[in-house]
C-alpha cells in the first residue's frame, strides 16, 4: 500500500493557521491585550518558527513571537 502525502492540503491548513492567528490577535487587539497564545500546530509540515516568520511577515511585524516565545507546546505572540 502507497501512502501519498497532499502537500495542497498541507498548504491550506499552513494557511489557515496563519489567518487564524491573524484573527486572534485583531481581536486581543482590539480588547487592549498586548500579548496571547497559540498552540503549535501539528502535520502542517511548517516548524513553529516559520510559522511565527509567516505571521510576521504577513503582519509586517506587528504580530511577532521573540527570541524565548516557545513554552509547553504554546507561541506566545505579542502584538506591536
Amino acid at each position: 500500500m502507497r501512502i501519498e502525502v497532499n502537500k495542497n492540503q498541507q498548504g491550506i491548513n499552513q494557511r489557515t493557521h496563519i489567518g487564524t492567528i491573524i484573527t486572534i490577535a485583531k481581536q486581543k487587539a482590539d480588547a487592549g491585550i498586548n500579548t496571547f497564545h497559540y498552540p503549535i500546530p501539528r502535520n502542517i509540515d511548517m516548524s513553529a518558527y516559520e510559522l511565527i516568520d509567516a505571521v510576521e511577515d504577513a503582519t509586517e511585524s506587528s504580530v511577532y513571537g521573540g527570541h524565548k516565545c516557545i513554552v509547553d507546546g504554546l507561541i506566545k505572540f505579542s502584538i506591536h
